[in-house]
């Protein structure tokens, strides 16, 4: 089982488009969108042979955070006996599959048609290419943050609750970071506000690459401060991620139209499950060990 939404919790959209190669037509791409739910827009691409949706990215390939009346493994979407065609499978789900107004066991499936599954309401339909781009553009400006280009803490929130649940589920480990630059006051103070966004936007990618490079999600929480969160990392790794990013930030100086500066950054942790189980557990210590961290003179990793 390929689990998109088990790895990486960066996701806004679950499976990419898949290119035809060869021809300049344009590739009609089955999709699901979410018309009403816990995530309004969220696009289901349907480019494999058979998808399962579900509640558990450990058991299922379309993921539906949120819903507490979606089953584990809820439904399937497959390829249908006829060409380019697509159908539903109930795999026995606790509340049902629902298309338009009748509960099926095996539906095919037509442009335009609404299901409901759980409590959310998913449209299937056909993007062409053109579509998709649209879509992807407007994905951007709701899910990624213009300054830094990681995702916003709307995205990060639900990304956050998936992982815990799923570290949760499987006795894993799980780090929780909460950060913030020191001294931008007295950058922007200096320098003015453009090169203190500037120092803002290439933290925020210096710390986006360290972080995804160990599958985790990190966003700009506000302002100059920063949140993240690694699964299955123990407290060793944790330390060694935050100490890791902690050293890129001051490691190399920022320039911006001949002005340089060189900015740090201080990091509280939290681990799941020691010092918590729930996201707000887990947040609130590490934004504790981040001032005690501030309070111990900044630049620095503390716990």
């Amino acid at each position: 089982m390929n689990n998109h939404g088990d790895t990486d919790f960066s996701h806004t959209v679950y499976s990419v488009p898949s290119k035809k190669p060869g021809t300049g037509s344009l590739h009609r791409l089955p999709v699901l969108v979410v018309m009403r739910g816990s995530q309004p827009g969220r696009r289901y691409l349907l480019n494999e042979s058979g998808l399962v949706l579900g509640r558990r990215p450990d058991r299922a390939q379309l993921v539906v955070p949120g819903d507490a009346q979606i089953s584990s493994m809820h439904c399937r979407f497959e390829r249908g006996p006829q060409a380019e065609a697509w159908q539903v499978v109930d795999l026995g789900s606790t509340n049902g599959t629902v298309v338009g107004t009748n509960r099926v066991a095996t539906q095919p499936l037509v442009d335009g048609d609404r299901l409901l599954v759980g409590e959310t309401l998913l449209k299937f339909t056909y993007h062409d290419e053109i579509e998709e781009e649209f879509h992807q553009a407007v994905d951007h400006l709701m899910n990624i943050d213009d300054l830094t280009g990681l995702p916003v803490q709307r995205v990060f929130q639900v990304r956050f609750q998936e992982a815990l649940a799923l570290c949760t589920r499987q006795q894993r480990p799980m780090v929780v970071y909460m950060m913030d630059m020191d001294g931008l006051k007295r950058m922007n103070d200096s320098h003015g506000h453009l090169v203190g966004a500037n120092a803002i936007a290439t933290v925020g990618r210096r710390l986006g690459a360290i972080i995804h490079e160990h599958k985790g999600v990190v966003s700009r929480f506000g302002g100059d401060e920063f949140s993240a969160f690694v699964p299955n990392a123990d407290r060793e790794q944790a330390l060694a991620i935050g100490e890791q990013m902690r050293a890129c930030v001051i490691g190399e100086p920022i320039t911006r139209e001949a002005v340089t500066v060189n900015p740090s950054i201080s990091i509280g942790l939290a681990l799941h499950p020691l010092h918590g189980v729930l996201m707000e557990q887990l947040t609130r210590h590490a934004d504790e060990a981040l001032y005690r961290a501030k309070a111990a003179g900044r630049n620095r990793v503390s716990e």
